[in-house]
């Protein structure tokens, strides 16, 4: 029988920044000035200059050891990076790679009934680019040291090294690979026993086999083996004994494959609801504080609808993946990468990703092995450099070989190659980019499959998901800072100098909350964090429901499970509370949902409207029922019935139809939908905001318009207003220029609405520079925010995080405040933003991304002279009069007294 011994617990731990221990014989000597710690350990916890210390350090155990038959073995989870081992001042060996496990064999070296000294030296290296690193030290605090278990573990003379297993649910067998380390007597057997795991029930079978080899292959039959579900995820345990050893083993009858452009599991097709997880942690940094942690992440994943975790370029931790197991959770696992695509680093890499794979063969929860993901490592040269199209060519035949019961993933999110997945990342944010991104969906993502792969190379069929989208939502800093008691260590960006932008900084909210006026919309940081949680839930719900309205499309990973230290884009943030909008995640994100196609978000009394409805039904179950409509605030309601043969997307034949009715003002109201069963059992849910104006007619008195053309002009005519094309001083002017007309006139005490929603475009803007937001797919604007104050715009349907009320005026330009860089052909430019625009203007409505950086004004009341300019990006121009809130801002802006804007103001002394 096997003992096992843990080492976990006090080791004596010490940095070393000379790299002298070995020259000194601490090995021999003893780990002289060290502090206590406790294994597993990861330096960068002990906080100061540890969190950024890359280099050598020490680690030394004492320990008595009794057992004294059979081989004795020091095994390491994982260390990272390069370990070297000692015992009792002989040099045991060594091992490279920082996630998976290694041994040595210590029967020669351990004492027996005396005290042994372990000596571990650990190094991780600053230069990190030709090591697998995952995303520790790049973009996050990094992660160095004994970071897993250690223990001793006494076998047999002959023992069991591997057990893998091969579930083939469709013949009822399980093919078992069996590895045995040792000498084999003549007549030597091996006992099967399988039983279901945790169960003192009776062995499902039991089966004796002759060992003829250390290294063979047995078939065991499972009679109507209970299948590994989502919905009932079953577990077999394996038990193998030969001899005086034994060896049990958890797996699950489970078969993964694709068909018609969809992943099935156990022949039946699965929708992909899934979420990008880092699995990194506010206080343990890379492991999981403890059993009851892992269980609950899980629990909250699966109640906000997700079927699969992507476990995001780092060798998971085997608790976790067992839990994952045990509660039904798909599982996309990846390797880290590394940088620099050198013979050397990719040997490092094959190693790692070769070691995962054994370690995790026998977990049914993971159905997915990525190779890449976007090109790191590859130096995002893949579709130009046949050495290394080749080179992804051969790890996808080699890791099929290796594993050719799951699926491959060749270069996740980016070209492809040979892959089973043809996956995509694209970050869109929505409503802002609404348009552009069904446009990329249906074009590009769905549109062209082979487009997505190198030339020469073209799509076969692979399921087609959409791995990586998500947007930002800003968490609680009063959390994080009663957490923590004071600031957290990693608002100081942990990052290398490509993370080291304004706007991934945490510190850069300190400065610019106040200085760029957001304090006059939110009062404090804490309400912007709530809007902007606001903002995430309203943008991912949309952006989720356009890909779930596309049959072609198998599923999507949204980016992500859990804020991690600076990026806040995770469903939960970073203390693993959920933010708002969680209770309704399901909704747009549960295996059955209902969904409006087209909905019309803001309409004016009067006007008549119809609204497809669609249903996605994941469970592919056949019901008959109805979906219950109605609109807050209204009497309108309605019932439009449901006959579901199991298909996945029904779209119904009859829309909602309805006229909308009068209201006394504007004001904002909800589509409510329910999914019933003809039982009563509520399906789904789903709501989606409105706004209903009422049309009313009304002369709004003289104003002078100044080079306009001719739509603005009759849609002013027709909303009330009496245009005259001069200039008077007396009253508001509307342009969409600056020229020295119209700049000579502000300066004299005039005031003018400037409709700058064309940007750079414009030939006379006078002292404004633009910046032009991103149009399509830009992970930086999948962290933007849009602002505005609502307090000046009094009876209008406004959220201060801009929402879909104003869904077609959100600006394509801003006046940028802070500096930033426009993408090139060839390279980033660097812009200049102008800050003291906003110290001389009030900040109605703006932009920024992640912590309050790259900020700009998209509408501001600026001092010229002695008169204003209210300058404005958003799309007034092309929208007055059709849409309810544009006209009515529009309308506002030339009746506001922009002078007063600036009254409380005091001159400050020189």
């Amino acid at each position: 029988m096997r003992k096992t011994l843990s080492l976990d617990g006090v080791w004596t731990f010490r940095p070393d920044k000379k790299d002298e221990g070995e020259w000194r014989d601490w090995h021999v000597e003893g780990v002289p000035g060290g502090y206590e710690v406790k294994v597993p350990h990861i330096w960068q916890r002990d906080g100061e200059e540890l969190v950024t210390y890359n280099g050598a350090a020490w680690y030394e155990k004492r320990f008595p050891f009794k057992e004294t038959e059979g081989r004795i073995f020091l095994q390491f989870q994982a260390v990272d990076y390069h370990t070297k081992v000692w015992l009792n001042g002989q040099y045991i060996g060594e091992h490279e790679g920082g996630f998976t496990p290694f041994e040595f064999d210590i029967s020669k070296v351990l004492l027996q009934d005396e005290e042994n000294v372990l000596t571990v030296r650990v190094f991780d290296p600053e230069d990190n680019a030709e090591i697998p690193i995952g995303k520790q030290g790049s973009w996050y605090t990094r992660v160095s040291g004994i970071w897993q278990s250690v223990g001793i573990e006494r076998r047999p003379d002959t023992f069991i090294e591997s057990v893998k297993v091969i579930p083939d649910p469709d013949k009822e067998q399980l093919k078992v690979k069996l590895k045995v380390n040792g000498k084999l007597s003549r007549n030597a057997e091996a006992l099967f026993t399988v039983c279901n795991h945790l169960s003192t029930d009776l062995a499902v079978i039991s089966q004796k086999e002759f060992l003829t080899s250390n290294d063979i292959e047995y078939i065991l039959n499972i009679p109507n083996p209970v299948l590994w579900e989502l919905e009932n995820p079953h577990l077999y345990d394996l038990e193998v004994a030969i001899g005086e050893d034994s060896m049990t083993c958890t797996f699950g009858m489970r078969k993964i494959s694709f068909e018609d452009g969809r992943i099935t599991l156990n022949n039946k097709p699965v929708y992909i609801r899934g979420a990008l997880d880092q699995a990194f942690y506010p206080d343990t940094i890379y492991v999981a504080p403890s059993d009851e942690y892992i269980q609950k992440e899980i629990r909250l994943a699966k109640q906000m609808g997700f079927n699969m975790l992507r476990k995001h370029i780092k060798v998971e931790i085997p608790r976790y993946l067992y839990w994952a197991d045990r509660m039904g959770i798909l599982i996309w696992a990846e390797p880290p990468n590394y940088v620099k695509f050198t013979p050397q680093a990719t040997k490092r890499f094959t190693d790692e990703l070769t070691a995962m794979i054994k370690r995790d063969f026998n977990h049914p929860s993971i159905i997915i092995w990525s190779i890449y993901n976007e090109e790191w490592g590859l130096e995002w040269d893949l579709a130009n450099d046949p050495v290394k199209q080749k080179h992804v060519e051969e790890m996808y035949d080699s890791i099929k070989m290796l594993d050719p019961t799951r699926l491959i993933c060749d270069n996740s999110g980016w070209t492809h190659v040979k892959t089973d997945i043809n996956d995509h990342h694209r970050y869109f944010v929505c409503p802002d980019q609404l348009i552009s991104w069904k446009k990329d969906l249906d074009e590009f993502v769905i549109g062209d499959p082979d487009k997505n792969f190198v030339d020469g190379y073209e799509s076969k069929g692979e399921p087609i998901i959409v791995s990586e989208f998500g947007v930002w939502g800003l968490p609680s800093v009063e959390k994080l800072k009663e957490h923590y008691e004071g600031v957290p260590w990693w608002f100081i960006n942990q990052g290398e100098e490509s993370h080291q932008e304004d706007y991934k900084k945490p510190t850069t909210y300190l400065e610019n909350f106040t200085k760029y006026q957001l304090d006059e919309t939110f009062g404090s940081f804490e309400n912007l964090a709530v809007a902007s949680q606001n903002r995430m839930f309203r943008a991912v719900k949309s952006v989720i429901e356009e890909m779930r309205k596309r049959p072609s499309i198998a599923g999507y990973v949204v980016t992500e499970f859990t804020d991690i230290e600076w990026e806040t884009n995770g469903w939960l943030d970073y203390l693993r509370n959920p933010k708002e909008g969680f209770e309704r995640l399901i909704d747009f994100n549960g295996p059955i949902t209902v969904l409006i196609d087209k909905m019309a978000n803001n309409v004016w009394s009067g006007e008549m409207v119809d609204l497809d409805i669609i249903v996605c039904n994941d469970h592919l179950r056949p019901f008959e029922g109805a979906v219950e409509w109605s609109i807050t605030g209204t009497q309108l309601s309605g019932s439009i019935p449901v006959n579901s043969s199991g298909e996945a997307i029904t779209r119904l034949n009859d829309p909602i139809s309805f006229q909308v009715p009068e209201v006394t003002l504007p004001g904002f109201h909800q589509l409510e939908l329910l999914l019933k069963t003809t039982g009563g059992q509520t399906l789904a849910t789903n709501k989606e905001e409105m706004t209903i104006t009422p049309r009313i007619k009304r002369s709004k008195g003289e104003i002078s318009v100044y080079a306009l053309n001719k739509q603005i002009l009759t849609e002013l005519d027709l909303n009330g207003y009496e245009t005259i094309d001069y200039l008077d001083e007396n009253l508001t002017v509307i342009t969409d220029t600056l020229d020295e007309e119209i700049l000579n006139f502000v300066h004299k005490g005039g005031k003018v609405v400037f409709l700058a929603e064309e940007g750079d475009r414009i030939e006379n803007k006078g002292h404004y520079t633009f910046r032009e937001l991103p149009e399509g797919e830009s992970w930086p604007r999948a962290s933007s925010f849009n602002f505005v104050n609502p307090n000046h715009f009094p009876g209008i349907p406004l959220h201060p995080e801009m929402g879909w009320e104003v869904d077609l005026l959100i600006p394509d330009y801003v006046v940028p405040f802070s500096d930033y860089k426009k993408p090139g052909s060839r390279r980033s430019i660097n812009m200049f933003g102008s800050p003291g625009i906003a110290r001389s203007s009030r900040v109605i409505s703006g932009y920024f991304q992640g912590w309050v950086g790259q900020v700009g004004g998209s509408l501001i009341v600026q001092r010229c002279g002695k008169g204003t300019i209210t300058l404005t990006t958003w799309k007034l121009k092309e929208n007055y009069g059709t849409h309810p809130i544009a006209t009515q801002v529009l309308d506002r802006l030339i009746s506001m007294e922009t002078k007063d804007l600036f009254i409380k103001e005091t001159t400050a002394t020189v």
